[in-house]
């Protein structure tokens, strides 16, 4: 089978499309392992990213919606411990090249073409895997880096990137970077440049009207580590997709419509209720050029998604969290707390209405406060407090 990192492709070019670029790295040729090299031997093999990448590309295909940018395109390089085909446009199986330095780039190329086609077009560029921070500039690692011939060239300059694609004539750009970006300063101090650049965009004075507005959201402060669960989506992907799929809307407009900053502040959110307090305090979801714009559209919400969780200063391991509808006309919920559950909440579908939420520890005390809720937004946030 050819490789093709063109896995969605609508064909239509004569109106606004959302156009998606998407890499995943987990497996680094010179990071850890038999290959490694001086510059990159410390990189760690990972196996979050590609599966990340892939629930991103899943959620485009299956459930994104715009009614002024449909979807148009899904580009996606994956580099994996155990390489395997990626679920394309109608359940098609395809073969995806490896996220390298050179690949990459070509990808660029040929989407370049496609996201100048509509002024109107809306662009998504998602990266996971290592990244770093130099100074002040970010690079985000590729499959080769730190190959010995070309030590620091495979990653891609991030301030390059985005400050190329304001030259594009796509008026709405949503980056997300989810990736740590530990200080390299030290490593690399004998360095002026980390990464290079993958894309070039001369600016067209025929479109310099348009109104370019960018989002970039990064899971992280600047020189911390981006927390990422071995073998699942990581946290920053998950509440990602969470977001678009029921935190980040609302109904002023009519239709319940997500934006670029809705979808910010409800990974913000997400983020707190589900690390515990020692990690959430690194993982900071944070924004640059963080300019608003309609993202995606969801059908009116039947039920309240609940976010729950427990005070820090109580053990969450073996925790029992009810909801109870107070009317009694409505059945409520119990949620068991498993020893080795990924995150510090739970999420509840209810029915829209008065609610009594309560917890029980599996060692008492404390005892956990109970905390009445009126459920009508398409979703709350609870934290039970500690008595």
């Amino acid at each position: 089978m050819t490789e093709t990192s063109l896995i969605f492709n609508d064909g239509f070019r004569d109106r606004a499309r959302t156009h998606v670029f998407i890499i995943g790295v987990g497996r680094y040729e010179f990071g850890a392992g038999p290959n490694e090299s001086d510059i990159a031997g410390g990189l760690a093999q990972l196996t979050s990213p590609t599966i990340s990448a892939r629930a991103v590309a899943d959620w485009f295909q299956s459930e994104f919606r715009n009614s002024a940018c449909p979807l148009g395109t899904i580009t996606i390089l994956l580099s994996e411990a155990v390489k395997a085909p990626v679920p394309g446009q109608g359940g098609s199986l395809v073969d995806v090249p490896e996220a390298t330095l050179a690949n990459v780039k070509a990808a660029m190329l040929s989407w370049r073409s496609i996201i100048e086609c509509h002024p109107e077009n809306m662009i998504v560029f998602y990266f996971c895997g290592h990244g770093i921070s130099l100074g002040q500039k970010a690079a985000l690692l590729l499959n080769d880096f730190g190959d010995p011939a070309a030590s620091y060239d495979a990653a891609i300059e991030l301030d390059e990137l985005t400050g190329t694609l304001k030259n594009a004539v796509a008026a709405k750009q949503l980056f997300l970077i989810d990736c740590c970006r530990s200080k390299a300063d030290d490593i690399y101090s004998n360095e002026t440049r980390v990464g290079s650049r993958v894309l070039s965009i001369v600016p067209n004075g025929n479109h310099s009207g348009i109104r370019r507005r960018q989002c970039m959201i990064f899971p992280t402060i600047d020189g911390e580590q981006a927390f990422g669960v071995p073998g699942q989506v990581s946290v920053f992907t998950t509440c990602f997709l969470d977001a678009v799929r029921f935190a980040a809307f609302d109904d002023k407009t009519g239709p319940w419509v997500s934006t670029s900053l809705l979808i910010l502040n409800a990974i913000d959110e997400l983020v707190t209720y589900r690390l515990p307090a020692e990690k959430r305090n690194k993982a900071v979801p944070t924004s640059l050029d963080a300019m608003g714009f309609d993202f995606n559209e969801i059908e009116a919400p039947t039920k309240t998604r609940s976010i729950v969780t427990i005070d820090d200063r109580a053990n969450w391991s073996g925790a029992r969290l009810t909801a109870t509808d107070v009317a009694g006309t409505k059945p409520g919920q119990t949620f068991n707390v498993p020893n080795n559950h990924t995150y510090r909440c739970c999420t509840m579908e209810l029915e829209f209405g008065e609610w009594e939420f309560s917890g029980k520890l599996a060692a008492e005390p404390p005892r956990l406060s109970v905390m009445r809720r009126y459920l009508t937004r398409p979703m709350v946030f609870v934290r039970l407090g500690v008595q």
